[in-house]
């Protein structure tokens, strides 16, 4: 019986919370995913820093520990790769994508990247990011019945226009559009002001606007000097053609037969650094390009369920427009 096929999106920074804990030690299987870890752990070690292992087992969630840049990003990565390899045992992967973050998942997620050279990358930009001066800043453009309302994303808009007018200490942008949220970035006077000036709005249990915690002005100008000491030291990163299609931060596909492996390192320390992330071109082009039987979301967690479940109501895809007939078609699937 054939596999049913997917087009796979791997999470970004904030798919770690207390829930997750101790997810990659469940979720890992001997392999090249495991063997990075342990080279990981082996650096950390040498550094005298808690390795990986340590963090993902710790006794207690602790926001200021897990969440902390550098941590946050391998826990992330290592889940991620960990569960793919779970995944591919019962779906035909098709494309790849990534939020933020989960761009850098993606490489190895699709061959383009060996696990190893994978961690490599995360935690080089997890390191470099973490100098950064700012953060980001998750408001949402729709209600509980996941569709976009117009006047909510004209009141963003209005806002980060009028930071914006305000000069460079308010400095703000679109960091991530992602589904019918948005995420916010600039630097520390313009993220006070955002968690001020945003709408108030309520969707289930979460209140919006609030800040993310340990995250930077990621995907703004802000990471110039980020791309440029990246550009450097990932030099030599050896990124090759992926073994399936992949879907960039701007919905592009770059394919396993004609893709230009100076093209995807370039992208990945230049644009996908400073530029707005559009998670939600990628989950288009999965739908419109692909046509595949589920989108699949990896862990840890499920943050991208809802994005994508916003994506899929706003295209109307497979006739789907509302809630209830997502969940009930099966169009999304977590495991």
């Amino acid at each position: 019986m054939s596999k049913p096929t997917a087009v796979l999106f791997c999470p970004g920074r904030g798919a770690y919370g207390k829930d997750e804990l101790g997810f990659v030690g469940r979720t890992l299987r001997p392999g090249p995913v495991a063997d990075a870890l342990a080279a990981s752990d082996a650096a950390r070690r040498a550094a005298d820093r808690a390795t990986l292992t340590e963090v993902d087992a710790a006794d207690r969630f602790r926001p200021s520990y897990h969440l902390d840049g550098e941590n946050a990003a391998e826990l992330i990565y290592f889940g991620a790769m960990a569960h793919v390899e779970q995944l591919r045992e019962r779906y035909e992967i098709v494309a790849v994508a990534g939020n933020s973050l989960g761009w850098y998942t993606a490489l190895p997620a699709s061959g383009a990247l060996d696990p190893t050279a994978g961690w490599r990358l995360v935690a080089t930009m997890a390191r470099l990011q973490k100098l950064v001066k700012g953060g980001q800043v998750l408001t949402t453009t729709v209600g509980d019945d996941w569709r976009r309302n117009p006047a909510l994303w004209v009141a963003v808009e209005a806002t980060v226009h009028a930071l914006q007018d305000r000069g460079d200490e308010f400095y703000c942008d679109h960091s991530i559009h992602l589904g019918g949220h948005a995420v916010l970035a600039g630097t520390e006077a313009a993220v006070q002001e955002l968690l001020v000036r945003l709408p108030k709005v309520k969707v289930g249990e979460r209140e919006f606007p609030f800040r993310l915690a340990g995250h930077g002005p990621f995907h703004t100008r802000l990471c110039n000097e980020t791309s440029a000491q990246a550009a450097t030291l990932l030099a030599d990163l050896p990124i090759k053609m992926p073994q399936c299609h992949l879907i960039d931060g701007f919905g592009n596909v770059h394919s396993p037969w004609s893709a230009d492996p100076r093209d995807l390192l370039y992208y990945t320390t230049h644009e996908q650094v400073t530029e707005t992330y559009d998670f939600s071109a990628s989950v288009r082009t999965a739908m419109r390009e692909f046509q595949p039987d589920v989108l699949l979301c990896a862990g840890p967690g499920n943050s991208l369920r809802a994005p994508v479940g916003h994506c899929v109501l706003a295209e109307g895809w497979r006739g789907v427009h509302d809630k209830q007939a997502l969940f009930a078609a099966g169009l999304i699937a977590t495991e």
